[in-house]
């Protein structure tokens, strides 16, 4: 192999890498404006108004279900905001969505952080 064979082929290696993480970047971001709607939606902002997770109809897609039906990734995103401390767990089990959290999180942030999560409106 020549040498420009070789640059060519980490240059395309490189190229698919690029865009399989931008690609995971824009699924997650609009999945995420769908969890938060979610939490809106129930009024889950705060410990008090926590809701179970059953009641948020966000649950992982078995193997057939995945395959027949378009994929919801609404558990991802669910996840990224669990891991993130902006959606909580009470000791009971319910979640709520903490605003300031996430906007904490949005500002103090690297690139990724300010990209997924979505500026508040109020």
């Amino acid at each position: 192999m020549a040498l420009n064979e070789i640059v060519r082929w980490i240059v395309v290696i490189t190229g698919f890498v690029v865009v399989y993480y931008a690609a995971s970047m824009f699924t997650i971001k609009r999945n995420v404006v769908k969890v938060i709607k979610v939490f809106e939606e129930k009024n889950a902002l705060a410990a008090k108004t926590a809701v179970s997770g059953e009641s948020l109809n966000i649950r992982k897609q078995g193997f057939l279900e995945r395959a027949v039906k378009r994929r919801d990734n609404r558990i991802h995103a669910l996840q990224f905001l669990m891991s993130a401390g902006i959606v909580i767990t009470t000791s009971d089990g319910r979640c709520y969505l903490n605003k300031k959290k996430m906007a904490a999180f949005r500002r103090d942030g690297n690139f990724v952080a300010r990209f997924i999560i979505p500026p508040q409106n109020n």
